[in-house]
């Protein structure tokens, strides 16, 4: 099954419930926010990133306030892998057929899946941390072996937490690249936009350093028409996702049922069939499916 076929499965999958998986990705970028934003406004600023000064002044004057900083970042760590993984559930639940409710976003949280999920999320992590502290590319590769491991214990809740990850590793062997590839076709999206403000920032670096030159009022002006600039970049990012993590989320999940059920009916024959009627190639699926059964 190719990329774009793949693509087309989970776009076509989508028609009619865009606004939902919108609405979902929404709800879940926000919880993850409004926490992150708790958590700051709770603890501050310069008590979470105290523990930054220990490595300017020396670690004489370390107390336990100093691990502040590594047990908020682990919290939202977990909290935003759960987040996204009840999300793919719910682009799961859409190309199973189930009907979507937007409560179903969060199914990673309920009692019954709750706790398995957020053991198998710690236990991978902290896996994929240590060959991360091997050599990076070990821990990414790492990562991508165990990225199916959530949707394997949503098919098999029995699973373990180990198993599920033994499981995704199965799966995944000799189709990892595939999977960063099917990754990085939605990746020019958020490229361009940061590729302009590189531009931006480039094409005009000779005004840029005649203002910081001019002293704290031009340094002032500069910041702020660089930061509207990366203002305006931002909101055209988070648009841009709106529409591509919802594509993103349900091509992923369309990868992972290729792979984790081969045997089922090839779910692809409606895009594949349309896909050749737009290149005018009626009738021929057709007629070579025929004469393989000629020649059987």
């Amino acid at each position: 099954m190719t990329i774009a076929m793949l693509r087309g499965h989970a776009s076509t999958e989508m028609k009619g419930n865009r606004l939902i998986l919108m609405v979902g990705y929404v709800l879940s970028l926000v919880t993850w926010t409004l926490t992150a934003q708790i958590f700051i406004t709770i603890f501050g600023f310069d008590r979470a990133f105290s523990i930054i000064d220990l490595f300017v002044e020396g670690w004489n004057n370390f107390s336990w306030t100093h691990l502040l900083l590594p047990v908020l970042l682990i919290i939202l760590f977990l909290l935003g892998d759960m987040l996204h993984m009840s999300y793919r559930w719910f682009g799961l639940d859409l190309l199973m057929g189930k009907e979507l409710d937007v409560k179903r976003v969060f199914q990673g949280f309920q009692k019954e899946n709750g706790k398995k999920l957020f053991s198998l999320i710690a236990l991978r992590g902290v896996i994929v941390l240590g060959w991360t502290l091997l050599f990076v590319l070990p821990g990414i590769w790492k990562a991508y072996l165990y990225s199916q491991a959530a949707n394997c214990l949503k098919d098999d809740p029995t699973l373990s937490s180990m198993d599920a990850l033994k499981k995704s590793e199965e799966l995944m062997k000799g189709n990892s690249y595939k999977y960063a590839i099917l990754q990085g076709v939605f990746a020019p999206w958020y490229v361009v936009p940061i590729g302009l403000f590189a531009f931006f920032v480039w094409s005009n670096r000779s005004e840029l350093q005649v203002g910081l030159e001019m002293g704290q009022e031009g340094a002032e002006l500069i910041f702020g028409v660089v930061l509207a600039f990366l203002l305006i970049i931002g909101l055209v990012l988070l648009l841009f996702s709106l529409y591509i993590e919802p594509y993103k989320m349900v091509s992923k999940q369309a990868f992972y049922q290729f792979i984790a059920h081969p045997a089922v009916e090839d779910p692809y024959d409606d895009f594949e069939k349309e896909l050749m009627d737009r290149q005018g190639m009626k009738g021929k699926r057709n007629q070579g499916k025929t004469n393989q059964r000629k020649k059987l």
